[in-house]
């Protein structure tokens, strides 16, 4: 899978419903079902099935027998659904997940790499749109040498 990167910006349809831009979707290994995650705060993310079964893959080990990880692992498989297409392309996004992203009209989608990411285009802006590349940078260049 090619690297998934940039962002559009696009608008969701009156049923509430996204084309996942060509750019993404094209890239997605053929044939694999996608899912909508409440993976990170702030949006929705769309990942294809093997990456997400890779995120999944620790909770093979997760013991039956504690509670508290066995909440855990409820609350994260009930935060995934699949991306049900109907013959033009388009989705609906299930009203939690519009909830849960506070998406309205007017929407962003980024490329994180391995899965895409939704916004409401003003929570966007908010979060990430003051932040400079040089502030990114020292951001993520740092931490990954603070836990080294």
């Amino acid at each position: 899978m090619k690297l998934l990167t940039g962002k559009v910006a696009h608008q969701l349809d009156a049923k509430n419903r996204i084309r996942i831009p060509a750019k993404y979707k094209n890239e997605f290994p053929r044939g694999e079902k996608l899912y909508f995650v409440e993976y990170a705060a702030g949006c929705i993310s769309v990942m294809p099935e093997s990456v997400l079964s890779a995120k999944l893959a620790s909770f093979d080990e997760v013991n039956p027998g504690d509670p508290e990880l066995m909440n855990a692992k409820r609350r994260i498989m009930c935060s995934i659904d699949e991306v049900a297409e109907d013959p033009q392309g388009r989705a609906p996004i299930p009203k939690a997940f519009r909830e849960y992203a506070g998406l309205g009209k007017d929407i962003v989608t980024v490329g994180m790499g391995q899965y895409i990411e939704i916004w409401a285009q003003d929570k966007f802006e908010a979060s990430v749109g003051s932040m400079t590349i040089q502030q990114a940078n020292m951001l993520a260049y740092n931490k990954k040498s603070a836990e080294q």
